[in-house]
């Protein structure tokens, strides 16, 4: 009798053990479920078009095709009718434009931090000069082998000159030099399509201090990464040949050493 008492007893605490644990867990999983049903049909729309534009597609369409059969009639199930049949005919939306052009921007900003490390983005200049040295012409030509092996690139070649005179003078000085420099770089086999001149004059100075050795660091030409130009897929590898030296961070490395300013 003692044991079958026990027995019950034990089934009693068993049993109210697994109500409070239903009691505890039924809200936990209500509140789950009430989550997942409860982002907006804007949300499913952008979680859509996201999911496209980082090419998945799957689920993408999944997710587009949830806010058309949950949300019919509304203004995104017309909007996700219309991202799927642009995305049937082989169209992009504006939302994957928008993506593509952050891409290319971001892209562009990791073949210019590859480029400065692999080969260097700018030579100097003697004073009241625009004549290449040995050294300056040397990087150009390192330059051009650079460029040629990723022909998707343009260039802006931006002329800098820091040698007193008005700002007609110093004008005048940068666009030589920037046009020498694009010279060179036409010898080494770069298209003249792809290279753009500007002239910087002395507004866009590398060093403001005094002192020639200072100053000397002004006395330059720039080869500028422009423009990555989006061929519709996207490569495994975009940085190609660069050892995995591009950054997806778009810095601009700014050289502050004297040394680097001696005349090439």
């Amino acid at each position: 009798m003692l044991n079958l008492r026990t027995s019950n007893v034990s089934v009693g605490v068993l049993c109210v053990v697994l109500g409070l644990m239903a009691v505890l867990v039924a809200p936990r999983v209500f509140a789950q479920d009430q989550a997942a049903d409860s982002e907006t049909a804007a949300e499913l729309v952008e979680d859509g078009l996201d999911a496209l534009s980082d090419h998945a597609e799957e689920s993408g369409r999944r997710l587009l095709a949830r806010v058309i059969s949950d949300f019919p009639g509304s203004v995104e199930a017309a909007r996700a009718k219309r991202a799927l049949a642009a995305l049937d005919r082989g169209e992009s939306t504006p939302e994957e434009r928008a993506a593509i052009k952050a891409g290319i921007a971001e892209r562009a900003a990791e073949f210019r931090r590859a480029f400065l490390l692999d080969v260097g983005d700018r030579v100097f200049f003697a004073e009241n000069s625009a004549i290449l040295g040995g050294r300056a012409r040397n990087i150009i030509e390192r330059q051009a082998r650079w460029l040629t092996a990723r022909p998707d690139l343009t260039v802006v070649v931006i002329g800098r000159a820091d040698d007193g005179g008005g700002r007609s003078a110093t004008e005048i000085l940068s666009l030589q030099r920037a046009q020498v420099v694009r010279d060179r770089l036409i010898e080494g086999g770069i298209a003249e399509a792809r290279i753009e001149v500007k002239a910087a004059g002395d507004a866009d100075r590398l060093a403001v201090c005094d002192g020639p050795m200072c100053q000397a660091q002004n006395r330059n030409a720039e080869v500028f990464i422009k423009e990555w130009h989006f061929d519709g897929s996207w490569p495994k590898s975009a940085m190609s040949a660069s050892s995995g030296k591009g950054s997806v961070s778009p810095v601009s490395v700014r050289r502050a050493d004297p040394a680097d300013s001696v005349s090439q």
